[in-house]
């Protein structure tokens, strides 16, 4: 089962992935950039062009998401000897919705993008994707709990057929180009009720779909924290659902701000869906879920603790102190550091932190989006997301790489910076990326030599776990190196001046000087050193930056 579960949990991220690029095409106008279809202009590789390959690689992506269905109804009809009749039937639809899918994506090129033939294309893909997640939850959570008059389930399920309504609307509003029939927003020309000619009526459907759709969202929320106290998971999704909502509501204004840009559209569909697939979870989760096996809040939320420490709790987990985020790895409860920790000491439970973890991130993206630019918001969420999925999910506990490719993550902020700035990226930009990027491993890289034992425990392979301390040192010493030539190149590129260049050779010198040190020495002594100075190092160095422009000006 667990194997199964995974094959599903796949074939649900390749068709989130699928939607994604679905709305891409359609925001970039490529979905005929392929006049025929299966291939691409009579080929199987297409033309190297911007647009056609933006088509091409949604059809590339639906073949996989084609072979991952097909993979699941075969594994499904395998388990039926052990009982899981229930997994073959969703199985048996995804495929079928699957070729349904196929065929209309087939009659949509054919016919030139008729908005109809769109909404039921995008509908398809609804239904496939949240027949995906049904089958993912099944595997994990069992089947339903017995049937019983519970008025929060009903309303759950009420809001994803509400949800998926407004998607379908929000679908053909697109298709039909009453995008931007309303050119003001909230109002509609100034106006609650304007005259409904040309695609007004079509726009403002979505809009008063949009606050019904809304409004159950809200209400499931509220319902799920006054009703289901015993049930965390209930709660963290409608927390979750509701920051989504938020930033579908930001996104739905920042499309008439700014005239359905592709990047807006894009994440707009991205968001729906993720928020439909939210809700999906959260209405089979109330149906799933006996308050029996609920989470405990005796082990999990120490009701005992006053309001104020429950607030204090939650600012902890922003790590005000970002010393103690560098001490630390995601599976801390079995480092000697974890006693203390927010989540592992139990002082705030796992869908909990889950929940005020996407609540954070959904604020900080509108924030930056509306009050700063979209390319800074946007980097600052594909930050967040590299890390969260790439570098904790995926790295941290699979390479002893994980902090050489992980740290892109950590180097994004310079990015943003200049993005929010500028709005624009340079090769200044990216230089400062590298800086950060290439800073990273032997600062991680020091912390690991004089807390091996700590993530050795913790069965993380960092290098010096995995190839041992000499390869560690060795790896710092080159490491630190390139980086110091890499500042260099700051000074002719950036036009910066002899204060950046002087400081830049007296505090490189001093790191490299210290990274040959660890490697002659071999003491705990010496890798705290090195650690220390490395933090000191950059922010010495960003200073000295802008001191040399400061004295220019």
């Amino acid at each position: 089962m667990k194997a199964f579960g995974r094959l599903a949990s796949a074939a649900v991220v390749a068709t989130f992935v699928l939607i994604i690029l679905g709305g891409l095409v359609r925001a970039t106008g490529a979905g005929l950039a392929c006049p025929d279809w299966p291939l691409c202009h009579g080929r199987l590789i297409p033309p190297l062009d911007p647009l056609v390959l933006t088509e091409w690689s949604h059809r590339f992506v639906a073949s996989i998401v084609g072979i991952l269905t097909l993979a699941v109804a075969v594994a499904a009809w395998r388990l039926r000897k052990v009982g899981q009749l229930g997994l073959v039937g969703l199985s048996n639809l995804a495929l079928v919705l699957v070729i349904v899918q196929i065929g209309l994506g087939g009659l949509t090129v054919r016919h030139e993008l008729t908005a109809w033939l769109v909404v039921a294309h995008l509908g398809t893909a609804m239904a496939f994707f949240a027949t995906l997640i049904i089958l993912t939850v099944t595997t994990m959570t069992g089947p339903a709990a017995p049937r019983r008059h519970d008025p929060f389930r009903t309303l759950a399920f009420l809001t994803v057929v509400a949800t998926f309504g407004l998607v379908l609307i929000g679908g053909y509003v697109s298709a039909s180009g009453a995008g931007l029939a309303c050119p003001d927003w909230p109002l509609c020309y100034g106006q609650l009720l304007p005259s409904l000619t040309g695609g007004v009526g079509a726009h403002l459907l979505h809009r008063f779909a949009a606050a019904i759709a809304g409004a159950l969202i809200v209400v499931t929320a509220a319902a799920a924290y006054r009703t289901q106290a015993r049930r965390p998971q209930l709660q963290a999704a409608s927390a979750i659902a509701v920051g989504l909502l938020i930033l579908q509501i930001i996104l739905g204004a920042l499309n008439i701000e700014y005239r359905l840009a592709d990047a807006v559209t894009t994440a707009h569909l991205a968001t729906a869906a993720a928020l439909f697939a939210t809700l999906v979870v959260l209405a089979l989760l109330a149906s799933r879920l006996p308050e029996s096996e609920a989470y405990q809040p005796e082990a999990a939320g120490q009701p005992g603790r006053s309001r104020v420490q429950r607030v204090m709790d939650y600012v902890a987990l922003t790590k005000p102190r970002i010393i103690v985020l560098l001490l630390v790895t995601a599976f801390a409860s079995m480092l000697i550091a974890a006693p203390g920790r927010i989540s592992p000491s139990g002082r705030v439970s796992p869908p909990y932190a889950l929940a005020f973890a996407v609540l954070l991130g959904t604020v900080a993206f509108v924030e930056m989006a509306v009050l700063v630019n979209l390319l800074a918001a946007l980097l600052s969420l594909a930050a967040l997301l590299f890390y969260v999925f790439v570098y904790t999910v995926w790295l941290k506990r699979s390479t002893p790489q994980n902090i050489v490719i992980g740290g892109a993550a950590g180097a994004v902020p310079p990015l943003v910076g200049w993005a929010a700035a500028t709005g624009h990226l340079s090769l200044t930009a990216i230089l400062l990326f590298v800086i950060v990027f290439l800073w990273t491993p032997p600062h991680f890289w020091a912390l690991a030599l004089f807390r091996r034992d700590d993530y050795a425990l913790a069965h993380v392979p960092m290098l010096p776990v995995v190839a041992g301390e000499t390869e560690t040192r060795r790896q710092i010493v080159i490491y630190t190196v390139v980086l110091v030539l890499v500042t260099f190149l700051l000074y002719p590129v950036a036009r910066l001046g002899p204060v950046y260049l002087l400081s830049a050779g007296f505090l490189g010198a001093a790191f490299v000087m210290l990274a040959v040190r660890l490697q002659r020495q071999q003491t705990t002594a010496a890798a705290v050193r090195v650690f220390g100075y490395s933090i000191f190092y950059l922010g010495l160095l960003f200073a000295a930056m802008v001191a040399d422009r400061l004295l220019q000006a």
